[in-house]
């Protein structure tokens, strides 16, 4: 079995556009829709990954006891 690999897209009546497709009469096709991910969802993901990877399990909690100069300016 030979692949092949072109791009498409759905048009405004949901009808599917395929880009560049080679004569294929009389031929099965499996198509393989990769969904496009939020942007905005890969960025979270990959800043929980790196906020996860910069504390190790060994890192040590402080308390608030612990702060010998609070910051004046810090509002909760």
């Amino acid at each position: 079995m030979r692949a092949i690999e072109t791009t498409a897209s759905f048009n405004d009546k949901g009808e599917l556009k395929i880009d560049k497709l080679p004569n294929i009469k009389n031929q099965k096709v499996k198509l393989l829709i990769l969904m496009e991910e939020n942007e905005d969802i890969e960025w979270h993901q990959f800043s929980a990954s790196s906020l996860s990877a910069a504390y190790g399990d060994s890192e040590p909690h402080y308390s608030l006891s612990m702060v010998e100069e609070p910051n004046p300016d810090y509002k909760k």
